[in-house]
């Protein structure tokens, strides 16, 4: 990190800077994509700060979106590419834990950057005269490999909450350690993370799941109190059962998959997938999402495969359900460190072969329909709908007779045997 690799900066982020400087402004690109290009890392949003003011600003470029103009943003669209340009700003009290009760525009860089969180974060490079400001040393820090607040942490965090999230994320997606001051001003300001909405919690922890090895934030999250706060079932979770699942974590690619295996700690059976699905509906996930995690938490830990027979074989499988068979086995795969290989391989291939021989999963996989029933049961109604859960239970046994000859009399004999007990 001895200079600056202006070459990987995309000739439109000069062009903008350009623009902004024969209008009499200034601008710096800032935040997270400086720090990534120093760092070596793929850049995938640029971001300009500017002395020109938002109405400055629309007026300087012909195509412009005023996405955050209240906070002094806003999107410039270039070469069919949006960026944000945003004027130089300090900020009054966070009231509310996450927002700055007040905004005002600026005209030193040092000032904007002095109120932003990390010090990797606080750096920026005027493009005009090739001039790196870190006035927090931040450059520093990225060669040492830590996440340093800027200033006073137990500020940076009573001001926003979400930052104490933030701090654990960059831990795991840069792989950096957190000083340990920074560190230790996390659980005493632990109640402003509080006040922040559990949709930005989500959102943090799905960019957490993106990192390479997603394990170290969730250390630091367990050992600083945060998930007592945001997740407190899986805060309340053995250190072991905790352990186990982020080698799991890590050892996963899909991201849902990741958040089946962390909230395996909590355990695999029904009241366990209960609580994973409580975690994930406090912090806003999808109903799709929920059902998703919840029925790969439930089926986490089955029975070894040589432990049971087709039917029940059959019975694991369907209840983890058909569309979520990949989900389920790359899981299995994930927990290998507490699991056989081989076994996985071997619900691999029970899997194939079971689907080879027709097993079914749903009422609707079934070879006859609900209508060619009603005539057995005394016309539509809910005995309908008991009789062909029966039925699956019947092909489940054996998938050959998915016949409509053979469910019929199966049927028949289901509803008569239902008039007697009636």
């Amino acid at each position: 990190m001895t200079s600056i690799p202006s070459e990987r900066i995309p000739r439109p982020v000069f062009e903008l800077a350009e623009q902004l400087e024969r209008s009499g402004e200034r601008a710096w690109i800032v935040g997270g994509c400086l720090r990534d290009l120093l760092l070596g890392r793929t850049v995938s949003d640029w971001d300009l700060a500017t002395t020109a003011t938002p109405d400055r600003i629309t007026r300087i470029f012909q195509r412009t979106i005023p996405t955050g103009i209240a906070h002094g943003t806003v999107t410039v669209m270039h070469r069919g590419v949006g960026y944000e340009v945003t004027t130089l700003r300090g900020e009054g009290a966070y009231s509310d834990g996450r927002h700055p009760d007040s905004v005002f525009f600026v005209d030193d860089i040092t000032r904007d950057l002095e109120r932003r969180d990390f010090t990797v974060n606080a750096i920026a490079y005027e493009l005009a005269t090739s001039t790196l400001v870190d006035p927090f040393d931040g450059r520093a820090d990225l060669e040492r490999r830590v996440i340093r607040a800027v200033r006073d942490p137990m500020l940076r965090f009573s001001e926003d909450g979400l930052r104490v999230l933030r701090a654990a994320r960059f831990s795991a997606s840069l792989g950096f350690a957190i000083d340990p001051a920074t560190q230790a001003a996390i659980r005493p300001t632990l109640g402003v993370l509080a006040k922040v909405s559990r949709e930005r919690v989500r959102d943090e922890w799905m960019k957490t799941m993106k990192a390479e090895r997603p394990s170290p934030a969730f250390e630091v999250m367990r050992s600083t109190g945060i998930l007592d706060t945001v997740a407190p079932p899986l805060g309340a979770t053995q250190s072991d059962e905790f352990e186990a699942a982020l080698v799991a974590v890590d050892c996963a690619k899909d991201i849902l998959v990741r958040h089946a295996a962390l909230l395996a700690a909590i355990g695999t059976d029904v009241a366990a997938a209960a609580k994973a699905t409580s975690v994930l509906h406090e912090l806003r996930y999808s109903t799709d999402e929920k059902r998703l995690v919840s029925a790969l938490v439930e089926n986490a830990n089955p029975p070894p495969r040589r432990t049971v027979d087709r039917v029940e074989a059959r019975r694991i499988l369907r209840r983890v359900g058909r569309a979520r068979l990949d989900s389920w086995l790359e899981l299995l795969r994930a927990r290998t460190a507490a699991r056989e290989p081989s076994d996985v391989a071997a619900w691999e291939s029970s899997r194939q072969q079971e689907q080879r021989d027709g097993m079914i999963f749903e009422v609707k996989d079934l070879a006859i329909r609900g209508d060619q029933i009603a005539p057995l049961v005394g016309g539509p109604g809910p005995a309908i709908k008991r009789v062909l859960e029966s039925l699956v239970a019947f092909v489940e046994q054996d998938p050959s007779q998915n016949q409509p000859d053979s469910l019929i009399a199966e049927a028949t004999r289901v509803a008569r045997s239902r008039q007697v007990d009636a």
